[in-house]
């Protein structure tokens, strides 16, 4: 029978670290000399953007008033408050969690999800369904259930 596609990707991954360690060990050339470099250099690099950012946020609250500041804070309790009442919004509302297709009513199976689904799942859990009914072809996300209900 015919081997399965990932079982051979496995397999190629295999023999390509194999080919890789030997290529390593039999080597004449300085190549662990200069990925330290470029380590090193990688390093250096993130510890001028790291002191930068800090003099940058540092320079941002010398130059904040303490109204400015509590204006901020009041923004982000807002937007924390209206991001809490959609979420509860998505997880309350039965048609974003009823499992019938909203065109003809068909029975919905579930699909793989896109990225963007799983980024939007970080503030609410979702999962992608389509159709049964071939003539239908409905697609789109619903809110899961909680799984302890």
């Amino acid at each position: 029978m015919a081997r399965l596609w990932s079982e051979w990707r496995v397999e190629i991954l295999i023999a390509a670290v194999v080919a890789l360690a030997v290529f390593l060990l039999v080597e004449k050339m300085q190549i662990r000399q200069t990925l330290l470099a470029w380590l090193r250099q990688g390093l250096q690099y993130l510890e001028a953007f790291g002191g930068s950012l800090a003099q940058g946020v540092l320079s941002f609250f010398r130059g904040t008033t303490l109204s400015d500041l509590t204006a901020y804070v009041l923004l982000l309790i807002a937007l924390v408050v209206v991001t809490w009442r959609v979420r509860w919004r998505f997880l309350t509302t039965p048609r974003l969690s009823n499992l019938e297709c909203p065109d003809c009513g068909g029975e919905l199976h579930r699909v793989h999800r896109r990225p963007t689904d799983r980024i939007l799942n970080v503030l609410v859990p979702v999962a992608r369904y389509r159709c049964r009914t071939r003539a239908c072809g409905w697609g789109g996300l619903r809110v899961r259930k909680a799984r302890h209900e």
